[in-house]
């Protein structure tokens, strides 16, 4: 992939609308009749915890690994694993990212089941909690679906299918006081770990230099940037085959712009073989993407266990329903947050330039503003989820 032409594919203009019709239609996949699972359950399914789950699959997660397994346990019951086959062990050694996916995956099943009339009551680790040193063969989460006499709704169901992480240009719209306040007010009546948020000049100046310092790191080496090459999907038929990772329009590059990118300067193959210009384009779009931003969020924690990062996935996810709900736009940043050797310094440095504590671990970060929608990253079945 040249990156030059690929930058001039990203900002075609309206004139490229007179392309003949032969290159518009040299694509003809489409995605599948599911739309990736963002259509909710099937109508045909009886089994409560298949209903959940399917709200439960859509839940945001680290590059959209889809990091879970689901055990199923007796009438209404079940158990949550981590996927052992979906890690990201370069960019997150620790599995730290991958322990708050579950608990996104926790909250989500938790909103659905108030909307289906149920209330989900959870155990987590009810094996026994490991270390972050390792990862074991044992339930993160045991949960019952309870049938209520009188249906709880949680204000947020209506946002699940809805809410998306979004990579676009934020366009420096500031939010408002109001709206900074009712984000903070909100997590403090409804999460555990205090949330962060920033609005000035100078923070602003500080990310565009950390967040696309830590890009740079990442992609600097093989292992790592091939980690994110490999959650990639380079066409519509990647992303029909996987049904998982991010492609261009998760990073709102959609219609014409899609098909000239997937068809005509994007090559697994090459990328594979040479990496350069996929991952000097990745630090561009970091850089771009957080000139454009003028708010940015985080969630801290004065512990680290397994239970305190499930916590905070399930306090990331109100928060993006809630920006959702409120028609703000997010999107995580977790780079310069990784435990990789080559990191730290940077980390240590990102946290004296916001006054963090040293010994508090930053479990997410994010720009916070007002975009165009996205389109929905795609969900596997949630019969892939199923482990015997």
């Amino acid at each position: 992939m040249d990156r030059r032409q690929f930058i001039k594919v990203i900002g075609l203009g309206v004139g490229a609308a007179t392309l003949s019709s032969a290159v518009v239609s040299y694509n003809g996949t489409s995605a599948p009749s599911d739309n990736f699972g963002w259509n909710g359950p099937d109508a045909s399914l009886q089994d409560i915890r298949m209903k959940v789950l399917s709200y439960a699959i859509l839940a945001p997660n680290a590059h959209n690994i889809q990091p879970w397994l689901v055990k199923m346990t007796g009438a209404n019951r079940f158990d949550l694993y981590v996927d052992p086959q979906r890690l990201l062990p370069e960019t997150d050694p620790i599995y730290r990212q991958i322990h708050i996916s579950q608990g996104t995956f926790l909250e989500t099943l938790s909103i659905a089941a108030s909307g289906l009339g149920y209330e989900a009551r959870m155990s987590y680790f009810p094996h026994g909690m490991y270390q972050n040193d390792e990862l074991q063969d044992k339930p993160v989460a045991s949960v019952e679906l309870i049938k209520l006499d009188t249906p709880n709704l949680d204000p947020l169901f209506g946002h699940l299918l809805s809410r998306r992480s979004n990579k676009r240009n934020y366009g420096n719209t500031s939010l408002s006081q109001q709206e900074i306040e009712s984000l903070s007010g909100y997590m403090t009546q409804h999460g555990q770990y205090p949330l962060t948020i920033t609005q000035t000049k100078e923070s602003k100046a500080k990310f565009e230099t950390v967040l696309t310092d830590a890009m740079q790191i990442e992609v600097n080496d093989h292992k790592r940037s091939h980690e994110t090459i490999a959650m990639f999907r380079f066409d519509q038929e990647e992303l029909n085959q996987h049904r998982d990772g991010f492609g261009v329009a998760q990073a709102g590059t959609t219609g014409l712009k899609k098909i000239m990118a997937e068809n005509f300067f994007l090559s697994r193959e090459k990328t594979e073989q040479d990496s350069t210009s996929f991952d000097q384009q990745s630090v561009t779009m970091v850089q771009t993407a957080v000139a454009s931003t003028e708010a940015f969020g985080w969630i801290s924690t004065q512990g680290n266990s397994r239970l305190d990062q499930v916590i905070v996935g399930r306090d990331y996810c109100r928060l993006n329903l809630k920006t959702a709900a409120m028609g703000l736009a997010q999107h995580p940043m977790s780079q310069v947050l990784q435990e990789y050797s080559d990191m730290l310094p940077l980390q240590a440095s990102f946290k004296k330039a916001f006054g963090i504590k040293e010994s508090d671990t930053v479990q997410m970060l994010f720009r916070l503003g007002k975009a165009d929608s996205t389109p929905h990253g795609p969900r596997r079945l949630v019969s892939d989820l199923l482990k015997a």
